[in-house]
Formats: C-alpha cells, structure tokens, sequence
C-alpha cells in the first residue's frame, strides 16, 4: 500500500529559556522519525507522557515547527506544496484533540461546530449540509435534537462524538486522533474506542492514534511505534509488539498497563526511574539509566532501528529476542 502520510527523519525542536545573563537552550522533543501512514491503517505511537508523541502530531499537522527532514503527504512535501494543495491536504486530514471540554467552541450550536469545515471548504450548500450533520449525528451516536443544542449540555463522552462528528464531517482520508480518550471516564472510554472502530469499519478512514491506554491500542491498532524522549525505540505489527517486545522500554511499558482480571482492575508493574529531561537526555541510549540490561555501549552510543524479525524494528545494543 502506498503511504498516505510519511515523515522522513522529522525532527522538531523548541527553544526554552534565555534571557539578559542566559544563552537560549533549545529543547530536542522530536528526533529523526520516519513513519509512514496508510489508506486504511491504523498506526499507533505510544510513550509516556513527556516522549513527545504530541510534539510529532502537531509536526504532521503543521502546527509546530520542523527543524530537520520532511512531511510528505500523498508523495509530495507538505512544506512545498501550493496554497491549493495545502488547502486541500487540510480537508483530507481531520484531527481529534484530547480535551473535547477545550476543542469545541462553546458559542457555537452543534449544527455551526459540525458545518464549520463543510464552510471553509466550500462544500455543500445550506441543505445539503443540514442532511450531512443529520447523518454525521447519526453515525456517532448522537439524537437529531443534539444540532441545536450547545457544547455544555453534553457530558465528556458525547462532547467527543461531536469532535470526531466534526472531523468526518468533509469526508478526510486520515483522522489524527490525539489521546481521545484521556480525558474520559473510564465508563466512556469503551464507548468511544468502540466508536473508532466502528467508523473505521464503515468508512476505511486511516488513523493516526497517540496513546498512552495499551489496551486501546491493542484494540485499535495495526502497528505500533514506541517513542521515549523523542526517538523511536521500536516498531512493528501490533501482535508482534504485545506478544514479542524487542525492546526493554516497549516491555517495561506492557508490564506497567494494568489488566482485568478476577472481577477488578489489577495494576501493573510501574516503570523504574523517571523520564530524564528533554533538555539534558542521556548520552547513548537515552533509555539506558532505567534499562536492567544497558552495557557500557549503551552509555555512549545511540542505537540504531535495525529489523529484529519480519516488519519488526528496534533500536537496541541487546534486544530482548538476544535473551529469549
């Protein structure tokens, strides 16, 4: 399949700090990333917080700067293309934020937030998107009446059908979806995953999903890409990933999701040590300082992604399969 998205060595850093008697530093949040995305897929990036899977979504989207390589959209570089083919890039990529309390305008009827991208692109007229909003309504589960009504009579699990109401609303080849389920009720959280699923059965939509809920993503995904602090530490096919883990960090972050079992929710095992600061990253390995099996080449040379099985990538001096 071709790709539909493709980043080539993306990086992206910001500056931080600075000042009268202080030299600017600069913060490193995405570093040499190649993914591609294609029709129909769902790829899943996942990390803990602070890994900078945001900062690359917002790269993908256009929303913060790139320092290195490129974003390439259907095959053509997203930094060269035309008003026209920028315009229209935006219509087939469609983004679901994290928070649905903060990404839905609360002055605006439901009716006026799903048409939104209907009228900045031009598409349909007043009827013709009255039946488009009916239809989107129905799709994600929400009564007709729910197009008059406001963002602050809906509880946090109907506010996100209206976002991802919203973002199908032009007919997008891709949807980003950023930690759509984060800011739910864990009651919700099934219904909305479910919902996802359902959407990508009907329309064959591809899907960028940035989690940090294993278990969503294990429901979700057809591959999976593990970033700690800014690199991507392993890549591969979902089953391989959950059932095979190559890297220690991607097997550290399996064993910290907690499991259902005997009736409750059983905690897993927390990850050792804390993430180390974006602004001074280890040597080497950046995972080295929390990794059991770090050697002294750990400490001072970087890892690169090498094929560890079929389709199946990791950057690791001592893969895991080494210990098997």
């Amino acid at each position: 399949m071709s790709a539909l998205i493709a980043s080539d060595g993306v990086s992206v850093r910001f500056a931080s700090g600075g000042g009268l008697f202080r030299s600017r530093r600069f913060v490193r949040a995405v570093s040499d990333i190649s993914l591609t995305l294609s029709a129909g897929e769902t790829l899943a990036l996942v990390g803990e917080s602070g890994s900078g899977k945001t900062s690359f979504a917002r790269a993908l989207l256009g929303l913060a700067p790139i320092s290195a390589g490129a974003v390439r959209y259907r095959g053509q570089d997203v930094a060269a293309m035309s008003r026209a083919a920028r315009q229209a890039m935006r219509r087939e990529v469609q983004v679901v934020f994290q928070d649905p309390f903060g990404s839905l305008d609360p002055r605006l009827a439901v009716s006026d937030i799903i048409a939104e991208p209907l009228r900045i692109h031009g598409i349909g007229d007043r009827a013709s998107r009255v039946a488009r909003i009916a239809a989107l309504l129905d799709m994600v589960g929400l009564p007709r009446d729910a197009a008059s009504r406001y963002p602050h009579q809906f509880s946090g699990g109907q506010r996100q059908r209206i976002a991802i109401a919203r973002a199908l609303a032009p007919e997008p080849r891709v949807i980003i979806a950023d930690e759509p389920l984060s800011a739910l009720d864990v009651s919700i959280q099934s219904q909305i995953l479910n919902l996802f699923v359902e959407l990508r059965e009907r329309t064959g939509i591809a899907l960028f999903l940035i989690s940090h809920d294993l278990a969503a993503v294990h429901h979700l995904a057809d591959r999976v890409a593990a970033l700690y602090l800014g690199r991507i530490v392993e890549l591969g096919p979902r089953d391989a990933i959950y059932e095979r883990p190559a890297h220690p960090y991607t097997q550290a972050l399996l064993g910290s999701a907690p499991r259902i079992g005997q009736g409750k929710r059983i905690p897993g095992q927390a990850l050792t040590g804390e993430i180390p600061s974006p602004l001074a990253p280890p040597p080497g390995c950046h995972f080295h300082p929390r990794c059991k099996l770090a050697s002294e080449l750990c400490r001072v040379e970087a890892p690169r992604l090498a094929e560890v099985a079929p389709d199946h990538l990791a950057a690791c001096h001592h893969p895991l399969r080494d210990h098997a």
